[in-house]
């Protein structure tokens, strides 16, 4: 609200007529939290946005410049804010409202003037009766045909509003569902992880499958129905991956008081709320990552003479299938390296918790992970949950909640000592004292003296020289 009301200052010094559409009147009217704000300008839009970018220290950028749209992004760091600026279409705002996608998106609002009534609401499509039923409606029979994308959408809506479709518009997603796969990627991608963000996301993902757009979507997930895995699993690959999302969902509702005895809650809610990789939130890509993490599964499954249903080297699999999946929904770079670093190492968090962690497997855990080791960890209970159901054995849960404990604790209270130590060392230093050349030996040498400092065996640099010259020379046979 903070955003619309900076807006409307800002509107009130600017000559041109302009509306509040879509979203932004709907959820007005439904009383919900405005973050993005969507205008309407009769004039040029684009110079409006970048007008109104300067005056709050926002970024700006064109979105389409055939049809004269813009974005102005404002970050405090803690919040995020769109302001979506577009040239009225049409000869009036009544035409324009008839180009977009459902009736309850279809309502405008004087942008500066208008105070919340319904009664000032221009709705030539009654989208405030669709509204009032909770109900979502086509504008047309082509609003799919014209913006495939809006096939997603459809779903999100349904998810955040708790809407439902009407029957003539589940047929339209039906009809015309093969046409999300060749949508524009940014787009799909923003409106699958916003459905991956609902707080029902196992029932957002069953009605996403429901119209034949997941496997749209990501076709790597669709390969894993059917596919059947021994005990403990108690189901296939398929609904494993989706429970395991709808895990993540639980451990929120639970305010991550179900994570490590409930002792880290404040740090472990603001880390899953933070945005280190930009665009989403960690606890958004998490579920993303539990819904891909075991697509290497299906290429590697075997089945021993026992009958047991094995997947050797489906992390790594997992991996490669991915980055090809990531890449083309267009996620950024350190996106796809943080997904792949979690699906490579999802696994090792229930190796620790069955074979015991010593603080050596501890620093090599984070060494592997980095700062995606909390949601590693975090990703491996939710993966279990999936696994067990509602029966996960006690004895399970608590190696688990004893091994996050401890890693929990070391990346919070004892980040510098025990994960990432400044280096007593650097790489001339080690060159100069074990007479090496520049290359992977130093590299590796520098990496012996971090662990042995991590471990608490080294503290000072003549320390880690005696090291490097008394211990790890003679292991490397330098």
């Amino acid at each position: 609200m903070m955003m619309l009301e900076r807006l409307r200052a800002f509107l009130r010094t600017r000559a041109a007529q302009t509306y509040l559409v879509g979203g932004t009147v709907r959820d007005l009217l439904l009383g919900r939290a405005i973050h993005d704000v969507d205008v309407v300008v009769a004039g040029d839009a684009s110079a409006l946005a970048r007008a109104f970018a300067d005056e709050i220290g926002a970024a700006f950028y064109v979105m389409d410049e055939s049809f004269d749209v813009a974005r102005v992004i404002w970050d405090s760091g803690t919040t995020r804010a769109l302001v979506d600026f577009a040239r009225l279409r049409g000869q009036d705002i009544a035409q324009d409202l008839q180009m977009r996608d459902f009736t309850v998106n279809a309502m405008a609002a004087d942008a500066v003037n208008w105070q919340g009534a319904a009664a000032a609401v221009i709705d030539p499509l009654n989208g405030l009766d669709d509204l009032a039923a909770k109900r979502l409606r086509a504008v047309s029979d082509e609003i799919f045909r014209n913006d495939a994308v809006r096939l997603a959408r459809a779903v999100r809506l349904e998810t955040e509003l708790h809407f439902v479709a009407d029957d003539a518009t589940a047929a339209l997603l039906r009809r015309d569902a093969p046409l999300l796969a060749h949508a524009p990627s940014e787009r799909v991608r923003d409106e699958l992880m916003r459905i991956l963000g609902a707080d029902d996301v196992l029932a957002a993902l069953r009605r996403l499958d429901a119209f034949a757009l997941l496997g749209s979507i990501l076709p790597e997930v669709e390969a894993l129905r059917g596919v059947t895995q021994s005990s403990p699993h108690i189901y296939d690959v398929w609904e494993h991956s989706l429970r395991a999302v709808a895990a993540a969902a639980e451990t929120e509702r639970a305010q991550y008081a179900n994570l490590a005895d409930g002792a880290f809650t404040a740090q472990l809610a603001a880390h899953f709320a933070a945005r280190p990789m930009g665009g989403y939130t960690r606890r958004e890509m998490l579920r993303l990552t539990l819904l891909l993490h075991d697509i290497g599964k299906p290429a590697t499954r075997s089945v021993e003479p026992s009958g047991r249903i094995r997947f050797l080297g489906h992390a790594e699999q997992g991996v490669a299938l991915a980055l090809p999946a990531l890449r083309r929904l267009r996620f950024s770079n350190e996106q796809i390296h943080w997904v792949k670093t979690i699906i490579a190492n999802h696994l090792r968090p229930l190796l620790l918790a069955q074979n015991g962690m010593s603080r050596r497997a501890l620093y090599r855990y984070f060494r592997a992970t980095g700062d995606a080791g909390v949601d590693t960890a975090a990703h491996a209970w939710c993966d279990q949950r999936a696994t067990y159901g509602d029966a996960l054995p006690s004895a399970v849960a608590a190696a688990q909640q004893t091994v996050m404990t401890r890693m929990f604790d070391a990346y919070f209270n004892a980040h510098a000592q025990q994960i990432a130590p400044p280096p007593l060392l650097n790489g001339n230093e080690v060159m100069a004292h074990l007479e090496l050349a520049p290359g992977p030996r130093v590299r590796a040498a520098l990496e012996a003296a971090l662990e042995a400092q991590a471990l608490g065996e080294i503290t000072t640099r003549d320390e880690a020289l005696a090291f490097l010259k008394t211990h790890w020379a003679d292991e490397q046979k330098l």
